[in-house]
């Protein structure tokens, strides 16, 4: 039987994107304030943390996922991130 929102009823929760988001995050964070090699992984990693997370959030708002604390969080995490590297890049150049 389908749901309303096109999920199969008594499926499990599709918290996987949060989850990856929330961890990316906080790696990219730590790695945000690494010398030289850190720059680049940070940039990554919080530009995946960003995007898992807007995938994560979207879910949660469909009822497919229930972890929107772990998908936002996650989100945030990867920008800050993203923003540390580009002020980091703009004070040191």
């Amino acid at each position: 039987m389908v749901g309303h929102d096109g999920e199969a009823e008594g499926t499990a929760p599709r918290d996987g994107a949060g989850d990856t988001a929330l961890t990316m995050g906080v790696v990219a964070l730590v790695c945000a304030f690494v010398p030289v090699i850190g720059d680049y992984v940070a940039a990554l990693t919080g530009l995946l943390a960003v995007v898992l997370g807007v995938v994560g959030i979207r879910r949660s708002e469909r009822g497919a996922a229930t972890n929107f604390g772990a998908s936002f969080a996650g989100a945030v995490l990867g920008a800050l991130a993203i923003l540390v590297v580009a002020l980091m890049f703009a004070v040191t150049r």
